[in-house]
C-alpha cells in the first residue's frame, strides 16, 4: 500500500510540475510580447474587433511602406536634379563670357568644360535607387541615357558638314525636337511614366518625371551645342566658335525657370507624402494603442504572476526531490 501511496503522490507532484511549466511557458510569452498569448479566450470567443484592428494595421503598414518607397524615390530625384540645376547653372555663367574671350585656346577649355557638365548630367539623369532608375518611366530595369561617348557620336553625326551656329543649332533643334534622335535613339527608357504611387485610402502620388522632359531636354541641348564647338572633326571659324558658346550660355540660364518649376512640384509632392507619412503613422499609433487595450497584459501584474509561478515550481522540486529521497531511504 506504501508503495502505491508513493505512486500516486509522484503523480501528483508531476502534474502540477506539469501545470506550472505550462502556465509559466504562457506568462514568459506575455511578458516578453505584452499581449495575451490565448487571445480567443481572453475575449471570449469574440475576435472580430481584433481581426478588424489586425487588418486596419495591415492596410496602414502597406501604406507606411509605399510613403517611405516615395519618399526615398522623390528624394533621389531632388537631388540628382538640383545637381543638374547646379551644374547647368555655373556652366552658364563660363559660357556667356565667350565673346570676351578671342583666345581659341580658351574656347576650347569652355567647351571641354560643357561636355564634362554634360556627362555629369547624363550621369544624374541614370541615377537609380535600389536598382530601379528614377528617369526611365517605366523601364525601371535600365538606365535613361547612354555614356557621353555615345551621345558625342550621335551629335557629331547629327550636324557633320555644317559650319555655322545657326545651322548648328537647327540641326539641334531637330535632335531634340519631340520624335527626334534624342527622343528615338538616345533616350533608352520608356515613354510611359510610372504609375501613380498609393499613399493611402484616397491618396495618390504622380512621379512621372523622364529624362524625355522638356524642362531636362532644355538643358541639355545647350550642353550639347558647347560641347561640339570643340570637336577636331568639325571645321568651325572661331567666330562662329564663340556664337555657339555664348548662344549656349544664353540657353542655359533661359532653362533655369523650367527646372525651378520641374523641382518646386516635385517638392510640393515630397511635402505631401511628408504630411501623409505623419498622419499614418499617428493613425498607426493609435490603433495599436486600441489593440493592446483589446489583448495587451499588465506588465508588471503579469512579471509578478511569473515570479509567483517560478517560486511555486522551484518548491515543487524540492518536494518532488525531498519525497524521492525519504521512499528511497524507507525502502532500503
Amino acid at each position: 500500500m506504501d508503495s502505491v501511496g508513493d505512486l500516486a503522490r509522484m503523480l501528483v507532484l508531476r502534474t502540477n510540475q506539469v501545470r506550472l511549466r505550462e502556465e509559466m511557458d504562457v506568462l514568459a510569452v506575455e511578458v516578453a510580447t505584452g499581449f495575451v498569448k490565448d487571445k480567443g479566450a481572453h475575449l471570449r470567443g469574440d475576435v472580430s474587433g481584433l481581426l478588424a484592428i489586425d487588418r486596419s494595421l495591415e492596410r496602414l503598414d502597406t501604406f507606411r511602406f509605399a510613403n517611405a518607397e516615395a519618399a526615398l524615390l522623390t528624394g533621389a530625384m531632388q537631388q540628382a536634379l538640383g545637381e543638374i540645376q547646379e551644374r547647368a547653372q555655373s556652366t552658364s555663367q563660363t559660357l556667356i563670357s565667350a565673346e570676351l574671350t578671342p583666345s581659341e585656346a580658351l574656347l576650347g577649355t569652355m567647351s571641354r568644360d560643357a561636355r564634362d557638365a554634360l556627362g555629369q548630367t547624363l550621369g544624374a539623369l541614370n541615377r537609380s535607387v535600389g536598382g530601379r532608375f528614377l528617369f526611365s518611366g517605366t523601364a525601371t530595369d535600365r538606365s535613361a541615357m547612354p555614356d557621353l561617348e555615345t551621345m558625342m557620336t550621335e551629335l557629331r553625326t547629327a550636324v557633320t558638314g555644317l559650319t555655322t551656329a545657326t545651322d548648328i543649332q537647327a540641326a539641334l533643334d531637330a535632335f531634340f525636337a519631340p520624335g527626334g534622335t534624342f527622343e528615338t535613339t538616345i533616350y533608352q527608357g520608356s515613354g510611359t511614366g510610372i504609375a501613380p504611387l498609393r499613399l493611402g485610402e484616397n491618396e495618390r502620388a504622380t512621379l512621372d518625371i523622364k529624362a524625355t522632359d522638356d524642362a531636362l531636354r532644355a538643358i541639355l541641348k545647350p550642353l550639347a551645342m558647347a560641347s561640339l564647338a570643340s570637336e577636331p572633326g568639325l571645321v568651325i571659324p572661331v567666330s562662329e566658335k564663340v556664337k555657339m558658346l555664348s548662344t549656349s550660355g544664353e540657353g542655359l540660364l533661359g532653362a533655369q525657370q523650367d527646372i525651378v518649376e520641374l523641382r518646386g512640384g516635385l517638392g510640393a509632392l515630397e511635402g505631401r507624402i511628408e504630411e501623409n507619412t505623419a498622419r499614418i503613422e499617428s493613425e498607426r499609433t493609435a490603433t495599436q494603442l486600441a489593440r493592446l487595450d483589446l489583448v495587451g497584459t499588465d506588465q508588471y501584474e503579469t512579471a509578478t504572476r511569473y515570479e509567483n509561478v517560478r517560486s511555486q515550481l522551484e518548491s515543487l522540486y524540492a518536494i518532488t526531490v525531498r519525497s524521492q529521497r525519504l521512499s528511497l531511504t524507507e525502502f532500503l
